[in-house]
């Protein structure tokens, strides 16, 4: 219990500071979690980004539906398997295939295939691949368990060594030696399968016994650049490609460049990124349907079209699930792998490969900081409704975000992270919601706890459950109305300093609520040095008289000794001292609230309220500390109260008879003239008291038939 309202305390206090404190506080909270999450699931922002550039590219290739005619796909398919026999083909047949494509002048020929292991017809084969550019593939593990040996790696860059940020290959699987005296270029075909088994990037670059081999796309794009290879040498051809590090080349102001990337002298203008583990992203921006595919067995029967192989680059894959190349990609869940080829060498000849800047960490700090000046900006301004309108913003500026980074990326080519901010904006705009709710509610509990104090606390609540009208809302109810007064306060307050005035009517008001609320009242009005309370206005109560009488007698006792201990005495003499008259009543009356919607005003109305106010002023006429009216006398059991005469009340215009409770003289306060006679010997305070009580006698007979009392004698109905 202590910890909850410790706990409790704590949030108050934190709540009840300055509101962009309480915002700053929910920023921050958002970008720990933020963190935390990217400390805790590192994969997941990463996942989800793979995910949303699927989907961004589907919708770029859909919307280009421009056919893809200078990458031309000679497809081993299901039908050309069923003519010409199941998978692996004879290198005889192969080798038909290539001379094919080579009398149809294309402009290389680029197969998608391992020739790893010596076979029969080798010689054929390379004869036929001598006859024009060709590209063969290599395949490399970067598995360390996995360490094959197959076949002749070849196809090494020119350029000695290997950069440190190409991943390393720990076997190979290369190609026959028969074929490299055709003086082929050879690229590898390592594939990179993510998590998802969707094949999103591939390595540019791959090491292999401290020498670095470019991929069959970079090697194809550079063979086809230099249609008439060199002579001099034997085996594979050595392409040219450079590899360079932005933060080698020292670009501390260039945040778009590519954490490494490829050029080749050979390819002028062409710049290949890489990212920082020298992968290269592959670009689907062509739609499958878009690429030209002709089976593999049209080739061989020469019923091929020449017209779309002449000068085309030809791609030689297996896309028959008998050949076991068996891919997905963000395009389609099962896709032949020389799909993948296809689109980087698209890519490359259009000088548009995706890539992941340097400034990649700035783009989504800037773009969480915009959003949250954003929301700040809203909440500053909107007030009320910005607890409301945070989630929505929220969503609309993770939206954008995502949308601008898929915009960039099928624009511009820049794969930019994206998940990270979004996840920040999405938690700080449910963290400063719950903060902007939590200052509402604190406000509307403090409005409560105000207007419960200025108003009657049930009011306040059903106020604050309605919306404002200015209509008049009334209802009829029987009450009981307690009306209290410090007579003398005029005088004592004009020789009091005005703090000691204050803490004096402090310390009343306060104990007359304490008391009228014990008692099942409610103070409707706090009026200076007086105060009105009503019971059975603004919830029920049944012995509402009882209660009223019973507050007025425990309010003239609970403040005598109050009112007592101001008593002042000035160069003039002694003040008046103060005393509190009460005046209570009860009756029908019309209870609730009136007055324009800007400015309302809730109030008792009715004969028992002026009654009541009436005989409170009579209370200093009449020397009483208390006076009944007929109608809550009339309620009250036999025996409570005794009559005092019938009185017209001032405005009234009727006489009231009026009432005091029997108990009423040990409620007067203590006048010292009085406390002097009460110690004189005494026979001469029998006497005294004989006078007294013979006196009020014959005042009350006389005011009773409507007189004023005797000039002096301090009785008999006002005349004021």
């Amino acid at each position: 219990m202590r910890a909850g309202r410790v706990a409790r305390a704590t949030v108050t206090s934190l709540l009840g500071r300055r509101s962009w404190q309480v915002r700053g506080a929910a920023l921050l909270l958002a970008l720990a979690a933020t963190l935390l999450v990217r400390w805790l699931a590192p994969g997941f922002p990463a996942a989800v980004e793979a995910a949303a550039g699927d989907l961004a590219w589907r919708i770029g290739a859909g919307a280009d539906a421009q056919a893809e005619s200078r990458v031309v796909v000679v497809d081993i398919d299901e039908a050309s398997l069923r003519e010409v026999g199941p998978w692996p083909w004879p290198r005889s047949t192969t080798a038909a295939l290539a001379q094919r494509l080579a009398q149809a002048g294309v402009a290389v020929q680029i197969f998608d295939i391992g020739f790893a292991e010596p076979r029969d017809g080798d010689a054929q084969l390379a004869s036929a691949l001598a006859h024009g550019p060709t590209v063969l593939g290599q395949v490399f593990s970067l598995d360390p368990s996995v360490a094959p040996a197959i076949g002749e790696v070849a196809g090494a860059l020119r350029e000695p060594g290997c950069p440190s940020f190409a991943p390393l290959g720990h076997g190979a699987y290369g190609t026959t030696s028969e074929l490299l005296a055709a003086r082929p270029a050879v690229g590898h075909m390592t594939p990179l399968i993510e998590g998802d088994g969707v094949v999103r990037q591939l390595p540019g670059l791959v090491c292999y016994h401290d020498a670095a081999y470019a991929s069959l796309a970079l090697n194809a794009i550079w063979r086809v650049a230099q249609p008439e290879a060199p002579q001099a040498g034997t085996g594979a051809l050595h392409p040219d490609w450079q590899w360079s590090r932005a933060d080698a080349h020292g670009l501390p102001t260039g945040w778009l460049a590519p954490a490494a990337w490829l050029s080749s002298a050979s390819v002028p203008g062409l710049v290949v990124p890489l990212d920082a583990q020298g992968q290269m992203r592959v670009p689907y921006r062509i739609a499958r349907k878009s690429f030209v595919s002709i089976p593999a067995v049209q080739v061989l029967r020469g019923e091929a079209d020449p017209r779309l192989l002449r000068g085309a680059m030809v791609l030689v894959g297996a896309t028959a699930f008998g050949a076991g190349d068996v891919v997905a990609t963000p395009l389609a869940s099962v896709a032949g792998g020389l799909e993948v080829h296809a689109q980087v060498i698209a890519g490359l000849l259009d000088r548009r490969i995706p890539y992941t800047p340097v400034g990649a960490t700035a783009f989504q700090v800037l773009a969480g900081l915009a959003a949250a000046v954003a929301m700040l900006g809203l909440v500053g301004g909107a007030r009320g409704r910005a607890a409301r309108r945070l989630p929505l913003m929220g969503l609309a500026a993770a939206g954008l975000i995502w949308i601008g980074a898929s915009g960039l990326l099928l624009a511009a080519d820049l794969w930019l992270p994206w998940v990270l901010p979004v996840l920040f904006v999405l938690l700080a705009a449910s963290a400063l919601a719950a903060g902007e709710h939590a200052q509402a509610l604190l406000q509307r509990e403090r409005l409560s706890a105000h207007l419960g104090a200025y108003l009657p606390r049930p009011v306040a609540q059903r106020l604050m459950s309605l919306e404002p009208t200015g209509k008049v809302q009334v209802e009829r109810r029987d009450i009981s109305v307690l009306v209290a007064d410090i007579r003398n306060f005029s005088a004592f307050a004009a020789h009091r300093p005005p703090d000691a005035t204050v803490a004096l009517l402090h310390v009343f008001s306060t104990i007359a609520v304490d008391v009228v609320e014990r008692h099942g009242g409610v103070v409707e009005r706090v009026a200076g040095d007086s105060i009105v309370a009503v019971w059975n206005a603004v919830s029920p109560c049944a012995a509402h008289p009882e209660q009223a009488l019973a507050a007025a007698c425990e309010l003239l006792a609970a403040t005598r000794g109050l009112l007592a201990a101001s008593a002042l005495t000035t160069d003039a003499g002694p003040v008046q001292p103060l005393a509190l008259g009460v005046g209570v009543e009860s009756g029908a009356a019309i209870v609730g609230s009136f007055g324009p919607e800007r400015r309302r005003t809730h109030a008792s109305l009715g004969e028992p309220v002026s009654v009541a106010m009436r005989i409170q002023q009579m209370t200093a006429d009449l020397s009483m500390p208390i006076l009944v009216g007929p109608r809550l006398a009339a309620q009250l059991d036999a025996g409570r109260t005794e009559p005092l005469g019938d009185y017209l009340l001032e405005g009234l215009g009727r006489h009231y008879p009026l009432f005091v409770p029997v108990a009423w003289a040990d409620l007067a306060p203590v006048d010292p003239v009085w406390a002097a006679a009460a110690a004189a010997p005494a026979p001469d305070r029998q006497r005294e008291e004989s006078s007294w009580r013979l006196a009020h006698a014959l005042v009350a007979a006389v005011g009773g038939a409507g007189h004023p009392a005797a000039p002096g004698t301090g009785f008999g109905p006002s005349d004021r």
